[in-house]
């Protein structure tokens, strides 16, 4: 059941169902703004664009009442801003009076510290932010618990939310993003990206600037780069596939794998502190290999100076005549350098 309420104009009739759902609205023209900054007291945020000269916010609410006024109560104490700064458009969304002492009232999603809780969020299941934007915006976006996600954007991005999945395709400036519990996802980004997370997978693909991944727990793949590479986690393995640039990737648990299409400017440093390296080159890349590992085998199908050398614990040699340093270590696994194709 969904039901329609501007913010200027009387409630529609309340049809009572198991799930219910219902938004605020509001919308500003853009005068001289390039720049949108989006702050939320909770829930997920969805950015999309559009070719108009005018900012769209809806913020829609789910839950299960007990009653009609109930709900009309939760709506009737929610505040939608949406004004325009100078060169900003600033959003926000905050909750009045609602709010109530809970200790240790596991059945409240919607708290601000330990024991502030609002009352409605006993039943009150989800909210979500659904913004439009000129495609030209930059956008600043915050929440204390939600996904966020963001298409089609021309300008810069920064997200921080304190719970929940970052999901970001076809950005063309920066990207900077920071969630405390969820997965990160990018695709097709023409800037700089620094992301991170204090627990989750992060996948990086087609991105042309530089990449600067870290998460606390979780896998990292990063494919189709053309800058410098930085990824480190401390629990799983990482993949860097299809590199142009520098690649520094660490991690304290799990195997790391890299292949470079692409002859980096600068030094290559992969280690892990348990799992194996294996790294591959494309045929034009050179290289100084200096790779060790304590508790395996290193073995290459480029030439070296002996057979033997290919079999020991340490090997240094030049790939293709030598270049930069491409060091490789690991505490506890084997190392393997192939040649592409």
């Amino acid at each position: 059941m969904l039901r329609f309420l501007a913010l200027a104009l009387a409630c529609a009739p309340f049809i009572s169902a198991a799930d219910s759902e219902d938004f605020l609205r509001k919308s500003a023209p853009v005068t001289s703004s390039s720049r949108l900054v989006l702050r939320a007291e909770f829930g997920g945020i969805r950015i999309r664009t559009s070719a108009e000269k005018t900012v769209k916010a809806a913020v829609y609410f789910r839950g299960v009442p007990a009653s009609e006024s109930e709900f009309d109560a939760m709506l009737r104490d929610f505040t939608l801003d949406v004004t325009e700064q100078g060169s900003e458009v600033r959003v926000a969304g905050t909750f009045k009076d609602g709010w109530t002492t809970q200790i240790f009232n596991f059945s409240h999603r919607f708290c601000r510290g330990w024991n502030e809780c609002l009352k409605y969020s006993s039943w009150l299941r989800e909210i979500e932010y659904r913004v439009t934007v000129p495609e030209t915006f930059s956008v600043d976006l915050e929440t204390s618990g939600g996904a966020i996600s963001v298409d089609d954007l021309k300008g810069s991005l920064t997200a921080r939310t304190s719970g929940g999945a970052l999901n970001f395709r076809h950005i063309g400036g920066t990207v900077n993003g920071r969630t405390s519990g969820g997965s990160i996802n990018l695709a097709f980004g023409k800037g700089d990206a620094n992301l991170r997370t204090s627990g989750g997978p992060i996948h990086i693909a087609d991105v042309s600037g530089d990449v600067d991944a870290s998460t606390s727990g979780g896998t990292i793949t990063i494919e189709h780069t053309t800058g410098r590479v930085k990824a480190n986690t401390s629990g799983g393995r990482i993949e860097v596939r299809e590199a142009s640039g520098a690649i520094s990737a660490h991690t304290s648990g799990g195997a790391v794998s890299a292949s470079l299409v692409g002859q980096p400017g600068t030094e290559c440093r992969l280690s892990t502190s348990g799992g194996s390296i294996n790294v591959s080159l494309g045929k034009d890349v050179h290289m100084d290999l200096d790779a060790s590992t304590n508790g395996g085998r290193i073995s290459t199908d480029f030439p070296v100076n002996s057979y033997n050398d290919r079999h020991q614990r340490e090997l240094r040699a030049p790939l293709n005549g030598g270049g930069p340093l491409l060091y490789l270590h690991t505490s506890g696994g084997g190392i393997h350098v192939r040649r592409m194709g």
